[in-house]
C-alpha cells in the first residue's frame, strides 16, 4: 500500500507564498532558518579593509581581479508586481513631489506595475525591450512605451529618470549613463544590489544571479555614478533585498 501523503505539508507549502506576501506588506520578512538555527554562510566576502576600495574607471570602478560575467541570461519582468524595488519607486515619488516635477521616464520598466501605481497621475514614458513594449501597449494603451535603444535617444521631456535594478544587467553600463545624460533630466534615481550585503557573497565575481553581468559594492557604485552625475543621496534602501539607492543630478556647470 503506497504511503498516504501528508496533506498538512501540502497545504502549508501553498500557504507560505500568501503568508510571505501578507506579512511583506507590513515590512515583515519570513525567513526560513536551517535546523541549526541559522542560515549557512557561503560565498566569498571581502576583508573589512576592502569595503571602501574602488577600482579603475575602465573597470566601472569595480576592484581589480573582479570577474565580470561574459554573457547574462535575459530576465523578463512582466510577471512581477512590487516584489522588488518597491521602496525605490516610493522614494522617487517623494522626490518628485518635493521638487514639483511631473514627467517621469522609467528605464527598464518591466511590467510597469510600480510606474503605474506611483506615477499614474504624471506624464510617463516607459522604456524596455521590444517584446515587453508590445505587451505594455496592449495593457496600457494610453501610455507611452518606447523600445530602449542606446543608439537612439527619444525626444521626450524627463524631469526624473528611474533606472531600478537595470545597470547590473548591462554588458556596457557606460551606454546607460550616456543615454540618461542625453535625456537631460533634473534628477536620476538608480538602484542596484550591494554586492557585499548578499548572503551568497561574490566579492570577486561573477554574480550568483545569472542575469547580472556584474555587481558593485557600495563604495564602487558611488564612485561610478559620481563620475557622471552629482550624487545627492546614497543609502541602503532595502537591507533584506540588499538594495542600494542613489539619487543624483547632472553635474553643476563649472
Amino acid at each position: 500500500m503506497p504511503p498516504v501523503p501528508d496533506l498538512s505539508v501540502a497545504v502549508g507549502e501553498k500557504l507560505k507564498p500568501l503568508a510571505r506576501k501578507w506579512f511583506g506588506a507590513f515590512g515583515i520578512d519570513i525567513v526560513r532558518l536551517h535546523r541549526g538555527g541559522s542560515a549557512p554562510i557561503v560565498g566569498s566576502f571581502p576583508p573589512h579593509a576592502e569595503y571602501s576600495i574602488i577600482g579603475r574607471p575602465e573597470n566601472y570602478y569595480i576592484h581589480d581581479n573582479y570577474q565580470h560575467r561574459n554573457e547574462a541570461v535575459y530576465y523578463r519582468d512582466t510577471g512581477n508586481t512590487d516584489q522588488w524595488q518597491l521602496e525605490i519607486y516610493k522614494f522617487a515619488r517623494e522626490v518628485l513631489d518635493q521638487k514639483g516635477l511631473r514627467h517621469v521616464c522609467d528605464i527598464g520598466c518591466g511590467s510597469a506595475y510600480k510606474l503605474m501605481k506611483y506615477f499614474a497621475d504624471c506624464h510617463t514614458v516607459g522604456l524596455d525591450v521590444a517584446k515587453t513594449c508590445k505587451w505594455l501597449r496592449k495593457k496600457y494603451p494610453n501610455r507611452i512605451w518606447e523600445e530602449l535603444d542606446f543608439n537612439t535617444v527619444p525626444v521626450i521631456q524627463a524631469d526624473m529618470v528611474i533606472a531600478a535594478d537595470v545597470i547590473e544587467h548591462l554588458v556596457n553600463p557606460d551606454e546607460l549613463m550616456s543615454y540618461i545624460t542625453a535625456l537631460r533630466p533634473q534628477y536620476v534615481v538608480f538602484s542596484t544590489p550591494d554586492r557585499n550585503l548578499l548572503l551568497a557573497g561574490t566579492h570577486n565575481g561573477p554574480p550568483c544571479n545569472p542575469a547580472h553581468m556584474r555587481e558593485w559594492s557600495f563604495a564602487e557604485f558611488e564612485a561610478y555614478v559620481d563620475d557622471r552625475f552629482e550624487v545627492l543621496e546614497h543609502f541602503i534602501s532595502n537591507s533584506r533585498q540588499c538594495t542600494q539607492c542613489v539619487l543624483c543630478a547632472p553635474p553643476r556647470a563649472e
